[in-house]
């Protein structure tokens, strides 16, 4: 009997037939889905299609594979069986050996066949011996569709009766987290303007499997060579002692990346769900830092922390203000000597709209001047950069990189490229 790690994995060899993207990540991913949301047909496969379907293109593809591979199972009672009856898997899972193991050597294990019906015939609830008597002279074509209908039974029955057995097999294992990893992988590509506020604390649940995967790759970037750049001098000397041979290099040793890190993120509007994401994921990764200072803007520049998973500002900010992006540059232009320094990495998250105010580039052009480098992150539609109020064509042209910030995927590569 195929185990549920093998269907899936047949499954996911037919949908890269079929021409789907789908990496060994994805395909782990997909096993601790399947564990954390069970074997029922319906949840199976919404936690398939979250885990494996990146593309809405490909949607219309897995669920004819799906269909194949995990069809629902026929109805029991029209073929006579007892409303108890449960397939032929159960059926052999009820003599010797575990649920969800073949029969033992020597016992014969139970299948849907004439002889079969006729000795549930006996049953006081099952039907007529009338109606099942003229079973063995169907048609042809009758008795091909049953076979086939047990074959579709055997394919799909088996994961029913195997739930007992998902702590056997280790690919499945993970508990809350495969949930949390496929709820994740949904809302990584949502765009954060379509957030509802149930969609954002769902994102603040799962947030702490981007955390970590932030902090792997940060500290990737920072980690600390084994040797730095080739010391001339030493290798020259080195070589003397052994006749003029330069047969051993010695290198420099190389010190410690020390990054410091300012953010401003505005939080006026729908942006506000981007910028306090953003906050959280790099709050998961100040061991990373030398220095981190958090700022929060609408129409003058706030200190942000979080104290008991919320957001605090002081002062506090007025959330239905007007946008002043100029005035906030202002502000930090004047607090420049205690956040900025040439190791300082400057991280503003906002769309650039400043209601048609006076935009102070020229004083974002002296703090890239004061700092190591200016990311800016847009968390709004590239198409609607620079239309209305926006002011962003003047900011991205001080910044040294203008990246989009959509979603959450896209929030991380962003934040990334500070290192």
């Amino acid at each position: 009997m195929t185990s549920p790690s093998a269907q899936i994995t047949n499954f996911i060899a037919a949908l890269r037939a079929a021409g789907i993207r789908i990496s060994v990540a994805e395909s782990i991913d997909a096993m601790r889905a399947v564990a954390a949301a069970g074997l029922e047909r319906e949840p199976m496969c919404e936690a398939l299609a979250a885990a494996l379907i990146k593309d809405e293109a490909d949607r219309a593809g897995f669920d004819d594979a799906f269909a194949r591979f995990f069809a629902a199972p026929p109805n029991r009672n029209s073929r006579g069986d007892h409303p108890d009856h449960r397939g032929s898997l159960e059926s052999a899972a009820s003599g010797p050996g575990r649920p969800g193991e073949a029969p033992r050597t020597g016992a014969k294990p139970r299948e849907h066949s004439p002889r079969r019906a006729s000795a549930i015939s006996e049953h006081p609830d099952s039907e007529p011996k009338e109606t099942q008597s003229a079973e063995p002279h169907r048609p042809a074509q009758a008795e091909t569709r049953g076979a086939s209908g047990e074959a579709e039974n055997r394919a799909t029955g088996h994961l029913d009766a195997d739930r007992a057995a998902e702590n056997r097999e280790p690919a499945l294992v993970s508990g809350g987290e495969g949930t949390r990893a496929a709820r994740l992988r949904a809302l990584e590509r949502k765009p954060f303007a379509a957030y509802t506020d149930l969609e954002y604390g769902q994102a603040r649940d799962t947030l702490e499997i981007l955390k970590r995967r932030f902090r792997t790759r940060l500290g990737r970037r920072l980690r600390i060579a084994k040797a730095g750049r080739v010391d001339i001098r030493r290798t020259i000397r080195a070589g003397i002692q052994r006749g003029g041979a330069l047969a051993e290099l010695r290198f420099r040793a190389r010190r410690p990346r020390r990054i410091d890190l300012t953010i401003l993120a505005d939080i006026s509007g729908s942006v506000r769900y981007a910028a306090e994401l953003m906050l959280e994921l790099v709050a998961g990764a100040y061991a990373n830092f030398s220095r981190v200072h958090s700022f929060v803007y609408i129409d003058r520049l706030a200190e942000a922390d979080f104290e008991a998973g919320h957001l605090v500002t002081s002062p506090a900010l007025d959330l239905y203000a007007r946008s002043d992006f100029g005035r906030v540059l202002m502000e930090l232009w004047e607090r420049r000597a205690e956040v900025l320094s040439r190791q300082t990495v400057v991280v503003i998250l906002g769309d650039g709209r400043n209601n048609r105010r006076p935009a102070r580039a020229d004083l974002l052009r002296e703090l890239a001047r004061s700092c190591k480098a200016i990311v800016w992150l847009n968390p709004e539609e590239p198409a609607r950069w620079g239309t209305g109020d926006s002011a962003i064509a003047q900011y991205a042209r001080e910044v040294r990189a203008h990246l989009p910030a959509r979603d959450l995927r896209e929030l991380e590569r962003g934040l990334l490229a500070i290192a």
